[in-house]
């Protein structure tokens, strides 16, 4: 097994090897064809045009212009020329070649007279023969396309060393990035790639990186949500049956009825909490219905009331008859246990808590106030944001996780309403909550 950038400079270099072996094969074959066809096309034509030009001359008589003609031509086209009679005796030579190669090629033709065609002589043409410098030329040519050869393979590498840097970094980049993924790093940083393939890549491992994360953080604010309501049901029943124990509460039907109100409430969060390891959408969830506010706001009291008499907290409830709500009846509740709760933790013993409930042509006002230590103004602004926890002042009791008030506007928002807060610095604390009907 190889790696991507071996097999990238492998795949490029054999490519390039392939592509220079075809064309130097295909120029050296055709170079050698054009040269030859070259030489034995420039090479026949001085002989021919010498013959030529003797047979002209024979025409001219004029036998001081012939000798003349002729030397001139054997020295311009580098030629030897020499005429033989009927005998073959030599009977002119005219020595024109410039080198000093006795061999050379020798081209001869019988010449005849012009008028009665009888044999007159034979003309012997000698040349030199441009093969040697042809062959000097093809040798100095496969030199230089070695030479180009070796340059091109060295240019080459160098340019697939270079494209698969480009190449392999941006894979190696993604590949570490899925190994933090899957160790459970998601904070990853990958650079832009200039690919459009490894550029959709990345943004794809980013967006799986950032969905792993919030997912992550999902689950882990869920749990917390979970508990944080949990705790109140269960805390609530253990007050009930420590103060049916103690014998401050008789056991009868109302007492019971809201014991099992309790018990079917954390049913019901222990059903939603199986669901959303499967889907976490099912815990906020809104399920609406009419239903009477006024008598469910009692009841939640009633269910509180073993705490305000365990802290020796007076209860003061002014709450309109008949006030019915089209809306979440198990959010409703979680917001209002959840704020008389964290009042509960604001107040040091025989202090005192007031629920009121009123409602106009479109609204619904639930008011919740306490004497407690109250909030000061420069942290009214991050009392509902999740984990914020005011140990100096809103717990006096119990430091808890600062999750019930964010959870409370999140449901109070969902269900289209708002909560809003007055309070002042040891005077106490007020969260009003506007619900529409």
């Amino acid at each position: 097994m190889t790696s991507l950038k071996n097999k990238i400079i492998k795949n490029f270099v054999a490519g390039i090897l392939a592509c220079i072996l075809v064309f130097s094969i295909a120029i050296s074959y055709l170079l050698g064809i054009y040269t030859k066809n070259f030489l034995d096309t420039t090479e026949f034509r001085r002989p021919s045009e010498i013959k030529k030009e003797f047979e002209h001359l024979l025409k001219s008589e004029d036998p001081n212009n012939f000798k003349e003609r002729l030397d001139w031509f054997s020295k311009n086209l580098n030629v030897d020329i020499e005429i033989l009679n009927k005998d073959n005796e030599t009977v002119m030579i005219f020595k024109g070649r410039k080198s000093d190669h006795k061999s050379g090629k020798t081209q001869s033709y019988e010449l005849y007279s012009p008028n009665l065609n009888d044999y007159m002589a034979q003309l012997i043409v000698t040349y030199d023969s441009g093969e040697m410098a042809a062959n000097e030329l093809l040798s100095n040519f496969k030199n230089s396309l070695l030479i180009a050869i070796v340059i091109s393979v060295s240019i080459g590498i160098l340019i697939a060393l270079i494209l698969s840097d480009n190449i392999t970094n941006p894979i190696k980049q993604i590949s570490d990035a899925t190994i933090k993924i899957k160790d459970g790093d998601y904070n990853i940083k990958l650079k832009d790639s200039q690919i459009i393939e490894l550029e959709n890549l990345q943004n794809n491992i980013k967006y799986l990186s950032s969905n792993l994360k919030n997912q992550k953080e999902l689950r882990k604010q869920y749990a917390q949500d979970i508990s944080h309501e949990l705790r109140t049901p269960i805390t609530n029943l253990q007050l009930y049956i420590e103060a049916i124990k103690d014998g401050v509460i008789e056991v009868d039907d109302d007492t019971l009825k809201s014991i099992l109100d309790e018990i079917f409430r954390l049913e019901g969060l222990v059903v939603n909490l199986n669901k959303s390891f499967d889907d976490n959408t099912e815990y906020v969830k809104i399920r609406k219905k009419e239903f009477n506010l006024s008598i469910h706001l009692k009841s939640i009291l009633d269910t509180i009331k073993p705490r305000f008499n365990k802290e020796n907290i007076a209860l003061v409830e002014d709450i309109k008859d008949n006030v019915v709500i089209f809306s979440d009846k198990d959010k409703i509740t979680q917001v209002i246990q959840n704020i008389i709760s964290n009042a509960i933790k604001a107040i040091d013993k025989d202090g005192l808590i007031k629920i009121s409930l009123t409602d106009d042509k479109t609204n619904i006002y639930i008011d919740i106030k306490d004497n407690g230590v109250g909030i000061s103004e420069d942290r009214k602004e991050v009392i509902f944001e999740r984990f914020y926890r005011i140990d100096d002042a809103r717990n006096t009791k119990l430091n808890g996780h600062g999750l019930g008030l964010s959870i409370s506007k999140n449901f109070v928002e969902s269900l289209g309403g708002k909560i809003k807060l007055k309070s002042k610095l040891g005077k106490g604390t007020t969260f009003s909550i506007i619900l529409p009907k």
